[in-house]
């Protein structure tokens, strides 16, 4: 892991104070191939209801991962250099905003991280932040619990067999390790509708027409059970109707026509245009 930007020197630690409880940060894991204005409502999200007292994150990190499962470098993406250039333009973006009724977007990160997958990046992280939080001071308490937000896209590819060699037994030891609150990281994930009218307001999403979600629907039911898991682990949330189907491919696609100009935050789209990326 690699801190490549913060918004002030004590991250990931409240500018504030300095806390002596636990810390709750959000992690955005993405390939930011660009930062979309779904990201940026992604990275604006409360933490879910059923969390404590408190209703938003401590801090929060954007994370670019140089290792992906699925994704290879293609000709005409930006490099990594140009996406972690708009991730801070995106961080600088949700800084300035951070007055408007999100207090923790001051304090927010820009990481890059060696590892494709999230039972991984969640270990490292958590191996990364305590350490941290100990050289900046000795006296606070180096606990954090991680809340991954996720399209829903990718919930299903953290309950795809595929990545856990075909095997349901080694995938939900895999996860117990990234959920558990007692022998694991106690990672928790809070994951975007694809649409508003998709899945009634639960912890986890609920079967619907789609044979596909009724699978996840059912795998998911199955380790939170057998794992003694509370459904709240998984959380469904809502970024609104009007940027859930904002991808980086239709702005990848789109750059030379007018409508991208509208799915991409202000700075990112000033840093596109400059530099001719997705040409």
């Amino acid at each position: 892991v690699e801190i490549i930007w913060t918004s002030h020197p004590l991250w990931p630690v409240p500018s504030s104070r300095l806390s002596q409880r636990k810390l709750n940060i959000s992690v955005l894991d993405s390939s930011f191939n660009p930062p979309t204005v779904a990201h940026c409502a992604l990275a604006n999200t409360r933490r879910p209801r059923h969390a404590d007292s408190s209703d938003d994150y401590d801090g929060k990190l954007l994370l670019l991962s140089v290792r992906n499962a699925d994704k290879q470098l293609k000709p005409g993406d930006a490099t990594y250099t140009q996406r972690i250039e708009m991730m801070i333009q995106l961080a600088e973006d949700l800084r300035d905003t951070g007055s408007h009724g999100n207090g923790s977007n001051d304090n927010i990160a820009v990481a890059i991280i060696d590892e494709p997958t999230f039972v991984g990046k969640s270990r490292l992280l958590q191996i990364f932040l305590k350490r941290r939080l100990r050289s900046i001071s000795s006296s606070l308490t180096p606990e954090v619990d991680l809340t991954f937000i996720l399209g829903f896209d990718t919930l299903e590819r953290l309950f795809a067999l595929k990545y856990y060699d075909a095997s349901e037994d080694k995938m939900f030891k895999a996860l117990r390790g990234f959920f558990s609150q007692s022998d694991g990281d106690g990672s928790c994930v809070a994951c975007a509708r694809r649409n508003a009218s998709s899945y009634p307001h639960t912890s986890i999403p609920s079967p619907n027409s789609a044979s596909e979600t009724n699978s996840l629907s059912q795998t998911i039911s199955n380790f939170l059970a057998s794992s003694a898991l509370a459904s709240s682990s998984i959380s469904i949330i809502d970024i609104g109707e009007d940027v859930w189907s904002v991808s980086s491919s239709d702005i990848r696609e789109g750059v030379g026509k007018e409508k991208w100009r509208e799915m991409v935050p202000e700075h990112v789209r000033r840093y596109i245009i400059e530099h001719n990326l997705y040409k």
